[in-house]
């Protein structure tokens, strides 16, 4: 009884082993076999570090405004030497990639229209509008305080 009972165990592992044995030699075999492929991860620069920055610039009050079209926007690094620049569309839209957690000064500039200047720290992609005024010869006084007044709301925005 003891000698049946010990071949009746004996044979049990033998059974339960041996599938096991043959599914892990196909798994080596499968693995042997296929060609081994080197794979690195794909870091795509221009979305992993750079956030699209969209300036939309436009001309008038309310609905009835009208979108600049080909203005230079300059975008300037303070804390780091990425500079970029663009001009706007059709649509008065332009794109600048720039670096993420980095300050950057942006001047919109043309002939025609009172200059834009402001700072700013890329936090995520960000979309901004401005309306830009038309150049006149006694407006001067008054670019200084719509300067300030947009580094003053610029400053609550990033302080809230």
């Amino acid at each position: 009884m003891k000698k049946t009972s010990s071949t009746i165990v004996i044979l049990t592992v033998v059974l339960l082993a041996i599938p096991s044995v043959l599914i892990a030699a196909h798994a080596g075999y499968v693995t042997h076999t296929l060609p081994t492929q080197k794979t690195a991860p794909i870091m795509n620069t221009a979305t992993e570090f750079y956030a699209n920055i969209t300036v939309y610039l436009f001309e008038g009050e309310g609905c009835g405004c009208v979108p600049l079209r080909f203005i230079p926007i300059n975008a300037t690094g303070r804390d780091t030497d990425h500079s970029t620049s663009g001009v706007t569309d059709d649509d008065g839209k332009c794109v600048l990639q720039l670096e993420y957690d980095r300050t950057y000064r942006v001047r919109v500039q043309d002939p025609n229209y009172e200059s834009l200047l402001f700072d700013f720290v890329v936090l995520d992609d960000q979309l901004f509008a401005f309306h830009l005024k038309q150049t006149e010869e006694s407006s001067q006084g008054v670019t200084l305080l719509q300067v300030l007044l947009q580094r003053l709301q610029l400053m609550k925005h990033f302080l809230s």
